[in-house]
């Protein structure tokens, strides 16, 4: 197999096998119910405790009688409805604060969904680079396995030496071992995927590009792309909400007032009856709960977001540069090693095979050329891994692993 047709794997064989590509598998991981009810359901939790913060008291009914006894005894009912109400607006506040927290839970969905993604792109991949691995061992194998059906035909005529058959053999046995421990290695990948993705029933295979197929943008434009990742704009939500708390909290010294309104009703005795209304209202004095606690809370959760946030900045920073330089050099190394192996590799194996079936080389030039051509593939396959692995982490560095 040369390097130009291991760059991708498609479906073999005279039945069509279906092939999952990346988009495929990533929709798959990130469309699980679990996934979806974790995140989901913690959004709809904070957004709850929005609610319930804004939510005003309920109205309150009361129902009294009182009676006197004796000759100018009276009785006297009372009916009346009492309402408080917030006059420094914090319940509104601490709502507002609320939904603002649920949009930052949402978006902390968003930053491990990106996680998600990142980790199936790795064992997709790594199940692309194992596919290519296989089919390069296969070529290998079935190459040794031609000149050995060949060799033997001419040993028993007596053209050439039972060494070349032997020799042959060994290498067979050799290809052959090396050719299982892959194929183990891919039954692990593919468990592993569909360990992320959830259970394929049918034969499937995986395609698509192992080496990226352009560099990534400029440092300055990955830096402004990193800004926008999910787990940055929840810390800064995070710091909007504790500072509408702090902003509640300030209202301490507006008190809540009760007001109050109803009916009378006062029994006179003798059949005779008199009803009126009645009116009240009154406000609670803040003089010992001055909210100084939680304005405490609402200050240190203000101050460890800005400094998480601060914190990651200075990483993405930092990590940016390394990341994409090591993208670059790791996909133009590979590309420069696929370009000039491809023709070479080939080349060598028909010239071996020529001048060996001419007698002017051995079987050990060869069995060079065979093995020099497999791990011709399989170290460009390699480098074309180790490429794409640094590209998966530059994106999600950059938050634009989401589809």
């Amino acid at each position: 197999m040369t390097l130009a047709s291991a760059n991708t794997v498609s479906a073999q064989g005279p039945a069509p096998v279906p092939a999952l590509t990346e988009n495929d598998v990533v929709a798959r991981a990130l469309r699980r119910a679990p996934l979806a009810d974790m995140l989901d359901g913690a959004v709809v939790a904070q957004e709850g405790r929005g609610r319930a913060a804004s939510a005003y008291p309920n109205p309150q009914i009361l129902y009294m009688r009182e009676q006197t006894f004796g000759a100018f005894g009276t009785g006297e009912d009372y009916l009346s409805v009492a309402q408080t109400i917030d006059l420094g607006n914090r319940r509104a506040l601490y709502g507002e604060a609320g939904e603002v927290r649920a949009r930052a839970t949402r978006r902390e969905g968003d930053a491990v969904r990106l996680s998600v993604a990142a980790d199936t792109r790795h064992r997709f991949y790594e199940v692309l680079y194992r596919q290519m691995r296989v089919t390069a061992l296969e070529s290998w194998v079935g190459h040794v396995t031609e000149a050995l059906t060949i060799v033997i035909r001419r040993e028993q005529r007596g053209d050439v030496a039972t060494y070349d058959r032997r020799r042959l053999e060994r290498e067979q046995a050799v290809a052959t071992g090396r050719l299982a421990t892959d194929q183990a290695a891919l039954e692990r990948a593919q468990a592993r995927l569909q360990a992320i993705i959830g259970v394929v029933t049918s034969p499937w295979i995986v395609e698509g590009m192992l080496l990226p197929t352009a560099e990534p943008a400029a440092v300055q434009t990955l830096r402004a792309s990193s800004r926008s990742r999910p787990d940055l704009l929840a810390l800064g939500m995070q710091i909007e909400a504790a500072s509408l708390d702090r902003i509640a909290a300030s209202r301490w010294w507006l008190p809540d007032l009760r007001l109050e309104g109803g009916w009378k009703g006062i029994d006179l005795g003798a059949g005779m009856r008199t009803d009126g209304f009645l009116l009240g209202g009154s406000l609670s004095i803040p003089l010992w709960d001055r909210s100084s606690g939680v304005a405490r809370i609402a200050e240190g959760e203000t101050r460890a977001a800005r400094g998480r946030r601060a914190l990651l900045e200075s990483e993405l920073d930092g990590e940016l540069d390394g990341a994409r330089a090591e993208a670059v050099r790791l996909r133009r190394a590979a590309a420069e090693l696929r370009k000039q192996t491809s023709s070479a590799s080939g080349d060598l194996v028909r010239m071996s095979s020529v001048g060996y079936e001419g007698g002017e080389l051995g079987i050990l030039e060869l069995l060079d050329a065979y093995r020099g051509a497999a791990e011709d593939d399989l170290n460009a396959l390699d480098m074309a891994q180790s490429a794409r692995r640094a590209r998966i982490e530059l994106d999600r560095l950059t938050g634009a692993g989401l589809p």
